[in-house]
């Protein structure tokens, strides 16, 4: 909290202080320590108590065990039992009366009727996809899986990385996936979520299928992108013979027919909703097999690839084929390539961009001796800075984080600029109507983050990203087009469905090829993507609708996989790029770009990010470790375009959630704010400039300024993107739909082309 001091005359002065309840005396007496659990006390009883605890909670514990979109109902009932500590069903009472009960909680999800009733697999929007993590799971229960020695843990080597789960290995403070994540396809036409579908990308459904295979035809170990780590010698060979297992699965058949051994594994790996056309799809492989070992371990590997284990889904397969993406045509229309780069968490930007030579107005502090007095001890000293020049600005020359020179360079060279005090603007707004003026729910990381990728704020083209719009506008427009992402899933390259190509999700890794071609492993690879297409067939209109999503992009995950993967195999950068997160990812990129020509792409739109800018503590300790990350980065990646003679056909707009307060915290931290400052570069950019307006003044009482230094936004992203999509080839109305809301503002304050590119 924050107390504001006024005059004898009730007018508001220049003094404000932070935390009132937090001045104890610094001598760990009785009353300290009493008044600093008092205070956690209540702080952790605000959060419990409130209103939309129970409902929050409920929610995600519903979506875990394995319904999506619970009805308003069911989350209803779900928060009556947390509330009231008590749960009734069957005639029994689960629960202690009190409030907050976890078992109460916990009975209302598993004993609802919306979990167990039968009749609602009718319904395609009921049900889920199933987590990574537990497929893995499942499969090593059902199929009996076994050590070889049992002194030893089972250990799965780099599931978070691979699979995108694993226990104790979040990502981040927002777990694994999303509860309001909404994939591409059937789902976001229907408006439904889907979290688990965040991890549906090419290269963990590949990592996922590759590890579960190995774990059926070598046992656990690390033959062929398994799960675990070499436990013997020898080859790894297709035969029963798990030279290099950890562990191995031991499940045998209770009966010789193959009709049978179907139907068992069936009910063990999917409940038995696998499809009747499905099970003898499979059988005819089993029946193929040389013998019913090797035919039990190809039975083993469909069935994780149909729908039905995937998801809780029934399938309902149609008597049409399922169409495979097509394959390139090449276009001779010059290529562009437009990078969203994604600073995560939130970036203290205005540690990034900072004032330093700057002429004050008259009675006022120079905007550098604000910004110290405001910033306190997360302040940059001015000689620490890189000098940049600007024009029609407060300040004749600002100052780039020291540990961004490279930035600083390609800004002084002409190919970067900034766009100052930029955000998530739905309006015009100030200070004093910022509230009325916006419906994006500000400060919060899923919804700011969300509304930089979209940038729909009223929803005029539901469920779609910036760069998704514009790749439905190119493609309509006869451009041949890619979206990538180098991360996972990104909403900013969701298009409308149906109107262009789906997102494609390289790792920074590159590519894992599926199912390796070897001589030792050929038995259970022939027809195996012929079967899998057949597993995965077109769907009936009432089939379920998490099944449909998984086969959907499985088919297009294989494909693409092994496109790409042969065309990175004989794709080298020249530069070499630094091995971390954000080098790899911008690596893969360069190597994308420099075979657009193999591609037959002519307009290229990639999603990259890195994260660790929710610096709540110790911002300039994890600024420095984050810039000299992106220092490096861009440094190989601008020098990587410039050999490959593509530096001028490159834009990289670099976003992030929001800015951050100017006043630190108590933590030497700082806190989620608003406008911030961010950079383009590319070899055409008309740089060696700072767009939008920067903050005339920091200090409280100022124009644009909230609590604690949280800056209204006063360039909107609709006015940065206009001019993006211009060069990028969008023109007349087609600009009203890759940016919604561009009318919102005045066309003076749209940026064009012709303003940001030379």
């Amino acid at each position: 909290s924050t107390v504001e001091m006024k005059d004898l005359f009730g007018k508001n002065v220049d003094y404000s202080f932070r935390n009132p309840p937090n001045f104890m005396s610094l001598i760990p007496i009785e009353a300290t320590v009493r008044d600093a659990q008092y205070e956690t006390e209540a702080i952790l009883d605000e959060y419990f108590y409130h209103p939309n605890t129970a409902p929050f909670l409920c929610i995600r514990f519903i979506q875990r065990f394995g319904v999506s979109n619970p009805a308003p109902r069911y989350v209803k009932s779900c928060a009556t039992a947390f509330h009231e500590g008590i749960y009734h069903a069957g005639g029994r009472s689960f629960g202690t009366g009190q409030y907050g009960c976890l078992k109460a909680t916990v009975a209302s999800v598993v004993l609802d009727r919306e979990a167990r009733s039968v009749v609602l697999d009718a319904d395609p929007s009921q049900g889920s996809l199933r987590e990574p993590l537990l497929k893995i799971i499942s499969v090593m229960r059902n199929m009996e899986f076994q050590r070889e020695d049992d002194s030893k843990q089972v250990l799965l080597w780099r599931l978070e990385d691979r699979i995108g789960q694993m226990a104790h290995e979040f990502a981040s403070v927002f777990s694994f996936f999303l509860p309001e994540y909404t994939p591409d396809g059937v789902l976001t036409t229907a408006s439904l979520v889907s979290p688990e579908a965040q991890l549906l990308d090419m290269p963990k459904t590949v990592s996922l299928l590759n590890g579960l295979f190995s774990m059926i035809k070598f046992g656990l170990g690390s033959c062929y992108d398994g799960f675990g780590k070499s436990a013997g010698s020898g080859s790894c060979r297709d035969n029963g013979s798990y030279n290099r297992a950890s562990g191995i699965l031991k499940y045998e058949p209770s009966s010789t027919s193959s009709t049978e051994i179907i139907n068992e594994l069936a009910t063990l790996m999917t409940s038995g909703r696998l499809s009747e056309r499905n099970r003898n799809i499979i059988r005819e492989a089993f029946e193929n097999a040389e013998n019913q070992e090797s035919g039990l371990r190809i039975a083993q590997q469909l069935i994780i690839t149909t729908p039905e284990f995937q998801t809780t889904n029934p399938t309902k397969l149609s008597e049409e084929n399922r169409e495979l993406p097509e394959g390139i045509t090449y276009s001779d229309r010059p290529y562009k390539a437009v990078i969203f780069l994604m600073f995560g968490g939130g970036c203290d930007s205005f540690n990034m961009l900072t004032p330093h030579t700057c002429t004050p107005e008259e009675g006022k502090d120079d905007l550098f001796k604000q910004y110290l007095d405001v910033r306190q001890s997360v302040a940059l000293q001015q000689h620490t800075l890189h000098q940049i020049p600007a024009d029609n600005q407060v300040c004749d020359v600002f100052g780039i984080h020291p540990n961004l020179p490279v930035l600083a360079k390609l800004y002084n060279e002409g190919s970067a600029l900034f766009f100052a005090n930029t955000g998530a603007l739905d309006d015009y707004a100030d200070e004093t109507n910022y509230r009325e003026k916006s419906v994006t729910n500000l400060f919060a990381h899923n919804t700011m983050q969300s509304a930089a990728k979209k940038i729909d704020p009223y929803k005029e083209i539901r469920g779609s990203g910036v760069l998704g719009r514009m790749n439905d506008v190119l493609t309509r427009n006869g451009f041949q087009t890619s979206t990538i992402s180098t991360s996972s899933a990104s909403i900013a390259l969701v298009g409308q469905p149906g109107l262009s190509s789906d997102q494609s999700i390289i790792s920074q890794d590159g590519i894992d090829e599926f199912n390796p071609v070897d001589e030792d492993q050929k038995i259970s690879q022939e027809d195996m993507f012929s079967n899998i297409h057949a597993l995965n067939n077109s769907t009936q209109v009432d089939s379920g609708f998490f099944g449909e999503t998984w086969s959907s992009k499985l088919i297009k995950s294989l494909v693409t996989n092994s496109d790409l993967y042969d065309l990175l195999e004989t794709t080298q950068t020249n530069v070499t790029f630094p091995t971390s997160k954000l080098g790899r990812q911008l690596e893969v990129v360069a190597r994308m770009m420099k075979a657009h020509k193999d591609r037959g792409v002519d307009r290229d739109m990639f999603y990259v990010s890195i994260g660790g800018f929710d610096t709540h503590s110790d911002v300039e300790e994890n600024l420095v470790k984050r810039f000299t990350e992106v220092n490096s980065a861009i440094d190989a990646f601008t020098e990587e375009m410039k050999m490959n003679l593509l530096w001028n056909d490159t834009t990289l707009m670099q976003h992030s959630d929001f800015a951050r307060t100017l006043i630190p915290n108590g933590g030497e931290g700082t806190d989620h704010a608003w406008g911030g400052n961010y950079f383009m570069m590319g070899g055409s950019v008309d740089g060696m400039r700072i767009l939008g307006k920067y903050p005339e003044h920091l200090t409280e009482g100022s124009p644009n300024r909230l609590g604690r230094g949280r800056m209204v936004p006063t360039t909107s992203w609709d006015m940065v993107w206009n001019g993006i999509a211009e060069w990028f080839g969008v023109t007349g109305e087609d600009l009203n739909e890759v940016c919604p809301n561009r009318d919102s503002f005045s066309v003076n304050d749209l940026f064009t082309a012709t303003e940001l590119y030379k």
